[in-house]
């Protein structure tokens, strides 16, 4: 059965590139109306210049409509793992698709923006599993936001709303960050050159976590970042930022022995961080505080006609962490890498290799990487992977993850024991993407 699972995921990966392929070639052929229409002698050339064309408004020509849409097949491997996700520690396999609508409309100095993804409404990621018996699955407001930036001050812009992240983030960042997490809230970039091939830059947001409606103990998430980026020469570029990220009231105040009710602080969902049962009602709540250090370099440069970037992030939480008991624990985590190649234009690849470690609270779990073992912290593991452009539209990539848990991890999360953590996991992604 597994086997006949493997035919039929191969045969719809070809019946996919065939039909790009062929509907391809039909797009190539097709012109406007007024054309066919003089080609066939229906209209005379002048008469087909006095057709009136639909006008929506006067800013149609500033609108501009893209997207993406991804098939993956995944298989995850679960070795002494408990957790829900693997069926109680079994192997599971799942096939997965994500489709992103996006529409920008350029108006003078101010941009609207707008995507609509797939997925379940998580911060952390747009797949929907393919199951539930053919029902309907939903679409998701995953960005709405307005931003300024003037024509005589391109060194400056501002953005508000529902956003994509708004600082230099590399893959290696996805320590802090998941790829799919879009803040809410308030930013500001500016960068500017002391020098020739010499940016500066400076990044700010002011995110809205959650809004508690009381106690005047709403979440915040409040994050400055400073760097710099020198090209020496066209195919050498650096460039280093060093970021503090400061989420205010995560942790449930007074958590042991208190009477304060669940509601305050941040009841996390993605594995790792050191939580405590609510002292009135039910739930596990943040035991710690996070104020995370968050360095990145990256270094472009190009092996021949190749190119490679090298790059890496250093994390710690500057916060005292500890468990419930008063044990310290762990509060660094990193990732380093490289990527070979750049999969982007027709006939192009690219091969990768990194190696993360995430102590428990070195971070917020819940929005970092959703696919490292189960998602959060409390791991360390390898990450490789290979893609290839058959078209500048379409990509067929295979990602591997191996993941081991770091222990201690408190008993209070689901599948996880202080002794073992939450068990190993390992992941293998096969996609088929297209862009458009």
């Amino acid at each position: 059965m597994h086997n006949q699972h493997r035919v039929w995921g191969m045969g719809l990966y070809l019946t996919l590139f065939i039909a790009m392929t062929v509907s391809s070639a039909v797009a190539a052929d097709k012109v406007p109306l007024e054309d066919l229409l003089v080609e066939k002698g229906v209209i005379t050339k002048e008469d087909a210049g006095k057709v009136q064309k639909t006008v929506f408004t006067k800013w149609v020509d500033q609108l501009a409509f893209f997207g993406d849409t991804r098939v993956r097949d995944e298989e995850l491997f679960g070795n002494n793992n408990t957790n829900g996700s693997l069926n109680g520690g079994q192997d599971q396999n799942r096939v997965r698709f994500r489709l992103r609508l996006n529409a920008k409309l350029k108006i003078n100095d101010v941009t609207v923006g707008i995507q609509v993804a797939s997925g379940n409404g998580g911060a952390t990621g747009t797949n929907q599993t393919e199951s539930a018996l053919f029902t309907q699955k939903g679409l998701w407001i995953d960005r709405i936001y307005i931003s300024w930036q003037g024509s005589n001050t391109k060194w400056l812009k501002v953005t508000a709303g529902k956003m994509a992240n708004p600082f230099f983030v590399l893959y290696s960042g996805d320590v802090v960050w998941d790829a799919d997490v879009n803040p809410e809230g308030f930013a500001e970039n500016l960068h500017g050159g002391p020098a020739d091939r010499v940016t500066l830059f400076l990044n700010a947001g002011q995110f809205v976590l959650n809004e508690a409606g009381s106690d005047n103990h709403d979440q915040w998430l409040f994050g400055q970042q400073v760097g710099v980026t020198v090209e020496p020469q066209d195919s050498l570029k650096t460039t280093l930022a060093v970021a503090d990220y400061s989420f205010i009231n995560v942790d449930h105040p007074n958590t042991v022995g208190a009477t304060t009710p669940c509601g305050l602080g941040q009841n996390p969902t993605q594995q790792g961080n050191t939580r405590v049962a609510c002292p009135v009602g039910t739930g596990t709540y943040l035991f710690n505080r996070y104020n995370v250090l968050d360095v990145t370099a990256e270094v472009n440069a190009k092996a021949g006609p190749i190119p490679v970037a090298v790059m890496g992030d250093y994390v710690r939480n500057m916060a005292n962490t500890a468990t419930v008991g008063g044990t310290a624990t762990g509060n660094e985590g990193y990732q380093v890498g490289l990527i070979i190649g750049k999969a982007a234009d027709a006939h192009t690849w690219e091969a990768a290799y990194f190696y993360k470690v995430v102590q428990t609270d070195a971070t917020l779990a819940d929005i970092s990487d959703s696919d490292f073992g189960s998602g959060g912290t409390a791991r360390r593991g390898h990450i490789v992977w290979g893609a290839y452009n058959l078209t500048k539209y379409l990509q067929m990539k295979v990602k591997y993850f191996t993941t081991k848990s770091i222990a201690p991890v408190a008993t209070a999360q689901s599948g996880c024991n202080a002794a073992t953590g939450c068990g190993d996991i390992n992941r293998l992604q096969a996609d088929v993407e297209v862009k458009f």
